[in-house]
């Protein structure tokens, strides 16, 4: 199965020059679902950035002059980004679900860390043709590169009572991340329904999208701040699962074959168990049932198209 590159999705659309008032969100506007976007622009020209809410009506048109630093008030979700700088532009998607940091490089030359989007920088001639960027940043774990610490008011603080286990997925059938002492804080993001607390772990990850990018706290593994009674609950995916996370809009086939009825269409952020594949591998069972859509669509999907995550060696040949 074909594995994708990280993922940035920095996108860019050319925002006239006369719009230089960012239509972004206040920062210090309370709402659980408001993060900052903090962009440096070093390129020393004006960089536009545009966000087009994929679920909602919500749009935000960001403006930062060279040299300048500007924060900016979004609220949480999935969008179509359009970025323009350097005189040339990028489109993908943006997700956002924790505070992201953009720094612009200088336009002439390449990138400095060329091809290492964890290390907080856009350069638009940095991303090999075809492929997308993702460039986050949040609270990293003690003794994993990084340090925790207060949050602001009303921010979502965790602390370890004592050691404390981490998986991959909100289960203990899951995936071990990583064993901790006590003292480990972090800041969780989300929760999810059975009452396990998800953090970002500011590492890179391969791909991983939405809910698959989040490690996993036990619940009464820590003491939590109030403001974590007010994270949002997110679904999950299930431990011992194989998944499919598309990257672009993918055909669920009834058969593995283009000329099949298509059954249903996965988009960026919904995602579906894998069962199995062909005896050639170029086509991938796939049940929604397990995952995010709402459907119990069993279908095919292309090989080439897939982006998986969990324990997906292994996996069974069904079909021809």
């Amino acid at each position: 199965m074909k594995r994708y590159l990280p993922v940035l999705l920095i996108v860019v659309l050319f925002v006239p020059a006369f719009q230089t008032v960012a239509l972004a969100g206040d920062i210090d506007a309370a709402g659980d679902t408001l993060f900052r976007i903090q962009v440096r622009n070093r390129s020393g020209d004006q960089v536009f950035l545009t966000l087009a809410a994929l679920n909602r009506q919500d749009a935000y048109h960001l403006v930062i002059p060279p040299g300048e630093e500007r924060a900016f008030g979004v609220q949480a979700g999935l969008y179509a980004q359009t970025t323009f700088a350097c005189g040339s532009s990028a489109t993908g998607t943006l997700e956002v679900f924790q505070q992201l940091r953009l720094i612009f490089l200088p336009c002439a030359g390449l990138a400095p860390n060329a091809g290492a989007p964890t290390l907080e920088k856009i350069h638009l001639t940095d991303a090999p043709r075809g492929l997308k960027w993702h460039y986050r940043y949040g609270t990293l774990l003690k003794g994993l590169g990084g340090s925790g610490g207060a949050g602001a008011a009303g921010s979502c603080d965790y602390t370890a009572n004592a050691e404390v286990t981490i998986y991959n997925r909100p289960s203990f059938g899951a995936q071990v991340f990583s064993v901790q002492g006590p003292g480990l804080t972090v800041q969780p993001s989300a929760r999810s329904a059975n009452g396990w607390y998800g953090f970002d772990p500011g590492i890179a990850q391969a791909a991983n999208i939405g809910p698959f990018r989040l490690r996993w706290l036990p619940p009464g593994s820590g003491a939590v701040t109030p403001g974590c009674f007010s994270l949002p609950v997110i679904w999950t995916p299930r431990a011992g699962l194989c998944y499919d996370m598309p990257m672009f809009d993918t055909n669920v086939y009834a058969s593995p074959d283009l000329s099949s009825p298509v059954l249903f269409v996965l988009h960026l952020g919904e995602f579906a168990q894998v069962l199995g594949h062909t005896t050639g591998g170029d086509w991938v069972q796939v049940d929604l049932g397990p995952g995010n859509t709402g459907s119990h669509v069993v279908g095919w999907v292309e090989a080439s198209t897939t982006n998986v995550n969990g324990p997906c060696s292994g996996l069974p040949v069904i079909g021809p």
